[in-house]
């Protein structure tokens, strides 16, 4: 069995050396101990020679860091907030002397770029009144009074329309202490300037101001309301309600949040 079995092998190994291109029968013995890649010819098993690379034992090469650029020779702000970024982790990461002073150069030297664009830019404004916002909306202390004056005027001009086409819903609760201390306010602009005010009772509580106001029959769960006092303004010409505000809101606040919400457009006001 065992000379069988030896002249197997040694059948199947010169079987395999013809087939690899050995030429000394010796040679077959050493068939498989040798490197596939010694001989060309030698058969590739699973794929096709063109298919079969021959892989890398070098270990692959560590990334190169980033170049040090000088900060001053950029041409873009993406490159400087790149090498700023860059400078700043390498003196957190590593803060030596030289690591800190180079990114506290670089740093100041965007400072200093960024103050000479914020002066020209303000020279701009200057000399365009297309570009001042201070046309459009006073911001000093002396326009920001004639301004208000002005606006006041025209919203009082407009509060008898307003009250006649609005009106005001008041959600409050009859343990809540800040629904009275707003029912007064809204009892003044209900007396003062006819804003028809429509108190709703969530708890079944009942105001001094307002003894006659109406149980809430499911409207409040309708608008959302989640906390109290809550004011909505109802429209009667379009129909629409919306909220107005939530808390103690001053006399003045009341009517102002009015005139905006029912005679300017979003934007037009600033």
């Amino acid at each position: 069995m065992k000379q069988r079995f030896g002249r197997l092998v040694l059948a199947v190994g010169a079987f395999l050396a013809a087939h690899a291109g050995a030429q000394d029968p010796a040679d077959r013995f050493l068939w498989w101990e040798r490197s596939i890649w010694e001989n060309p010819q030698r058969s590739h098993e699973w794929y096709p020679p063109e298919r079969v690379e021959r892989p890398s034992l070098d270990s692959p090469p560590a990334p190169k860091a980033p170049a040090p650029r000088d900060i001053r020779t950029l041409t873009s702000t993406k490159e400087i907030r790149e090498e700023l970024d860059r400078l700043k982790d390498e003196a957190v990461i590593n803060p030596t002397k030289d690591n800190v002073r180079r990114y506290l150069e670089a740093q100041q030297y965007v400072m200093e770029k960024g103050s000479v664009f914020a002066d020209v830019a303000r020279r701009v404004v200057w000399e365009t009144p297309g570009l001042d916002y201070s046309q459009r909306r006073p911001t000093n202390a002396l326009a920001i009074q004639g301004f208000k004056e002005v606006r006041r005027g025209k919203r009082d001009a407009a509060i008898a329309r307003v009250a006649a086409e609005n009106g005001l819903f008041f959600f409050f609760r009859g343990d809540c202490p800040y629904c009275h201390q707003i029912a007064p306010i809204l009892k003044f602009l209900q007396d003062a300037h006819g804003i028809e005010v429509f108190p709703v009772s969530l708890d079944g509580g009942r105001l001094r101001e307002f003894p006659d106001a109406h149980p809430d029959n499911g409207i409040s769960l309708l608008l959302g309301v989640e906390q109290v006092p809550a004011l909505f303004l109802s429209s009667k010409v379009e129909r629409r309600v919306q909220p107005l505000g939530y808390g103690v809101i001053a006399a003045e606040e009341i009517l102002e949040r009015m005139f905006v919400l029912t005679q300017l457009k979003p934007g037009e006001d600033f």
